[in-house]
């Protein structure tokens, strides 16, 4: 593991807890949403789109607020497989008060492109109570040494670029190659997670409780994934499980971080 991925690893787990849990991704997600104003909604980068359509969206945005709604209309018609637009057409209707709609176009943007950071801030918009993003899985090692391990921080590095079913099938491979290793059992769980259906997540990963009762990364990852559903109360009994298992280790460390923040709540 690069010293920069696993830099990336400390600030993505930190920043879930510095923000004390729970956050909203923006305004335009709030129930109570502003009237029109002359500030047009975030443009949001995504490098999975191809450069004529953030163009197209950046126009329409600029345009804001005549005819910007119509505008990203056609442009995603003209480009049905397209998150970004989806996304930001999405955000566009939350600013003139369209909620329902709004979010009919984000459920859109995850469903026809959901390997992609469009899709990803779409289900955050869906979804504005809940962290942020994925949940993270955090390896224990520093560096990869076996074909397992590069496999993990390949699924680590497509998670921090916002590509979860990537990630999702990088972990899967890693848990095919090595049934036995908690390790890998839990990213393959931890890639799963959706907050739409969290289950997929839970359900592969409580029974490692009992397959691996000693492997902290089950425990850690059991608290982390709880923080998600905001049931703190158990989330830090298993992190404090976690911390248990091995005090000096790196996830001991990221699980206090966290069951500090998580007191806040």
């Amino acid at each position: 593991m690069t010293p920069r991925l696993r830099v990336s690893l400390v600030v993505a787990v930190a920043a879930l807890a510095a923000a004390g849990i729970a956050v909203g991704v923006t305004l335009a997600t709030r129930n109570h949403v502003p009237r029109q104003g002359a500030t047009p909604p975030r443009f949001f980068a995504d490098p999975t789109a191809p450069a004529g359509v953030a163009r197209d969206v950046q126009d329409a945005l600029r345009a804001w607020p005549s005819g910007t709604v119509r505008r990203l209309r056609i442009v995603a018609a003209q480009h049905p497989t397209n998150a970004l637009v989806r996304f930001e057409l999405g955000l566009a209707l939350a600013f003139t008060g369209s909620l329902a709609d709004a979010r009919d176009a984000w459920r859109s943007a995850e469903r026809v492109q959901p390997d992609s950071p469009s899709a990803v801030r779409a289900e955050d918009a869906l979804h504005p109570d809940a962290p942020p993003g994925k949940p993270p899985f955090v390896a224990s090692f520093t560096r990869p040494r076996t074909r397992v391990e590069r496999l993990l921080v390949q699924g680590i590095a497509f998670q921090a670029a916002l590509r979860p079913v990537s990630a999702e099938r990088a972990f899967a491979a890693a848990a095919r190659l090595s049934p036995a290793r908690a390790e890998a059992q839990v990213a393959a769980a931890v890639g799963l997670y959706d907050k739409d259906h969290p289950e997929r997540a839970f359900s592969r990963l409580g029974p490692l409780v009992r397959a691996f009762p000693q492997a902290q990364t089950v425990r850690f990852h059991l608290g982390l994934l709880l923080i998600y559903l905001r049931q703190f109360p158990q989330a830090r009994v298993e992190l404090r499980l976690a911390v248990a298992e091995g005090p000096q280790t790196p996830l001991a460390t990221q699980a206090r971080v966290l069951l500090n923040a998580s007191r806040k709540r």
